[in-house]
């Protein structure tokens, strides 16, 4: 039986996805160059604040295109390599534990209408097949990340081991882009900077989409 084209709107979607998270970096580079002052700033005069604003806008990325490889990289400009890592571990959790709350109790016709019936249907494929092992690869991925976390509340996960696996992934991930942003600082390197909000989330998307095409063949 021929498998039926992709539909218009969803290589639409992916395209607004990827303009959103890595053409806008680039676009508004000196842009986002004066937003990393500002945020440095904010973050010298106002660390709560600043600390509070980055968690949100990393746990709202589920509801809202929010570029992660930015505000991940500039938490770690902004608060160094320890703080900045809890920082983000914390936003993503935030995400992650919403996307499991969306997929556990809005159920499948939500998750749908947001992410679209395929992308939920063969996320929740892979959350069956490879559980823990597939979360945990999916963290870095822009899109895929939420995909995965809203699949396992659909699939009903239990919420100890869903939480357990976020924690240790989103640890890593935190770690990576801190790491990345602090060097950038230490350095005054803008070509860090601009690896850890463009560099990284295009080579991570890239190699899932490598992947998924070498499973399809």
């Amino acid at each position: 039986m021929a498998k039926r084209p992709v539909p218009l709107l969803r290589w639409l979607a992916i395209v607004a996805l990827l303009f959103l998270i890595i053409g806008l970096p680039l676009i508004f580079r000196d842009q986002f160059m004066a937003a990393s002052d500002a945020v440095l700033a904010a973050a010298d005069e106002r660390p709560i604040a600043a600390a509070a604003f980055i968690i949100a806008a990393l746990t709202l990325d589920l509801f809202l295109p929010v570029p992660n490889g930015v505000t991940n990289t500039l938490a770690g400009a902004a608060f160094g390599f320890p703080v900045g890592t809890l920082v983000i571990w914390l936003g993503l959790m935030g995400a992650s534990l919403a996307g499991y709350a969306v997929g556990r109790w809005a159920a499948r016709p939500l998750a749908k209408r947001w992410l679209g019936a395929d992308d939920v249907e063969k996320a929740h494929a892979l959350a069956e097949r490879a559980g823990p092992i597939a979360l945990i690869l999916s963290r870095p991925v822009p899109v895929l990340a939420e995909v995965m976390a809203i699949a396992a509340g659909v699939s009903a996960m239990a919420f100890a081991r869903f939480a357990l696996v976020m924690a240790l992934a989103n640890l890593g991930v935190a770690m990576l882009f801190a790491a990345i942003g602090a060097a950038a600082i230490e350095q005054a390197s803008t070509e860090l900077l601009m690896l850890g909000a463009v560099g990284l989330p295009l080579l991570f998307w890239l190699s899932w989409q490598g992947i998924e095409r070498w499973r399809t063949r």
